[in-house]
């Protein structure tokens, strides 16, 4: 089986979603093509603090590395910065080894650590162990402001329900201060987790439970990772999208791209509007909606994306959807942000290059029909 090289640094998706195995691996992956110590540390305390939170075990996450690292790596602020939280992780002579390694004297690192330490207690109890066949799941819904000031919202599912009760509020807290020290997590060049706002656990119940043979499961584990899914862009009556050249379909896309999600994890459709739609719907009505759009054109964009796009992403085109009844007005009278005038003023261009095409034709079509009269006349004469 080919070896999975990891050189990218991991997404806050596949931090948090990944299972145990295969996250190890590709983190593991990326110390050794990379040699990024402060990352991988910091990984490896993202998936303590979801350790604490969910009912699925990753304690002593990388244990070996992360020893390796502390004991041998070049010291530096993160090493110090977050040493406290891998105390487990060593005997008694070990973690005083390390300490003496990364600081003057002990006494230096009690003043370094001392509100790192007040956090220590929440990542490493061991509460009881909910049962399995709990009639409800949790999932906590968390919203964080970026050093950029904007909000964001955070979901970890599969949540240890004694988390739910109201005198774990101030470990869920202290946990979640935790992700706001780190500095892996990025959006538009912007710290993302800078600020806690507020948090929220979510009940869910479970109305069915249905497991597959455990052959198909490993299957699915395996193919799991090139799923993509899908993205239906809807484009104006009458406009063919396979016109687009490959830039411009790119920048097309992008501007609908959801939150997280590269051109890479997308398969794209194209979904022509019925002409019944256009003609009923309000010209004051933004034509794209999509549900999170980027304030920045990503790195791809200035690759060539010619080959790329047809063998890794596939782009449909969607016959109109048939209407029956005339449609609904559209209520959403959002302004487009700027992403979105952009791919609907190419649209527009392409559109009125299409008609100017046709115009010029026919009237190239009846300039020659004229000339031809004009020498019928001639030879009647």
């Amino acid at each position: 089986m080919k070896k999975n090289v990891q050189t990218k640094p991991l997404s806050q998706v596949q931090l948090f979603v990944t299972k145990r195995n295969t996250l190890e691996q590709k983190i593991s992956s990326y110390y050794e093509n990379t040699q990024n110590v402060s990352d991988v540390i910091q990984y490896a305390v993202a998936i303590m603090v979801k350790n604490a939170l969910v009912l699925s075990d990753y304690s002593e996450f990388l244990k070996e590395l992360v020893r390796e690292l502390f004991l041998h790596a070049e010291p530096s602020e993160v090493l110090r910065k977050n040493l406290c939280y891998f105390k487990p992780y060593f005997k008694s002579g070990e973690f005083d080894k390390v300490v003496n390694r990364l600081f003057k004297n002990r006494k230096e690192y009690l003043q370094f650590s001392e509100e790192a330490r007040s956090i220590c207690k929440y990542l490493h109890t061991e509460d009881a162990p909910a049962k399995e066949d709990a009639k409800y799941g949790y999932h906590l819904v968390s919203v964080f402001k970026a050093a950029s000031e904007k909000k964001h919202s955070w979901i970890l599912r599969n949540i240890d329900p004694a988390m739910s009760k109201e005198e774990a509020r101030e470990k869920t807290r202290a946990l979640l201060k935790v992700l706001t020290t780190l500095t892996i997590f990025e959006q538009n060049g912007s710290r993302k987790f800078a600020q806690l706002v507020k948090f929220d656990y979510i009940e869910s119940a479970n109305v069915m439970h249905y497991e597959e043979s455990q052959e198909l499961l490993k299957e699915s584990d395996q193919n799991s990772e090139d799923a993509k899914e899908t993205l239906t862009i809807m484009v104006p009556h009458g406009f063919d999208p396979r016109t687009l050249s490959d830039a411009e379909a790119i920048v097309l896309i992008q501007a609908h791209l959801p939150e997280g999600k590269t051109l890479a994890d997308i398969e794209v459709l194209f979904v022509e509007r019925p002409a019944d739609s256009a003609e009923a719907a309000d010209p004051a009505d933004p034509v794209f909606d999509p549900p999170v759009i980027s304030n920045e054109v990503q790195q791809e964009s200035h690759e060539p994306e010619s080959a790329s796009i047809k063998e890794d992403r596939a782009i449909g085109v969607a016959d109109p959807p048939e209407t029956k009844s005339t449609p609904k007005r559209s209520t959403n009278n959002r302004p487009l942000s700027g992403r979105q005038l952009s791919a609907l003023s190419l649209i527009n261009n392409r559109e009125r290059g299409q008609s100017q095409q046709t115009s010029s034709g026919k009237r190239s079509g009846k300039k020659k029909g004229g000339s031809g009269s004009q020498k019928n006349k001639k030879r009647k004469k």
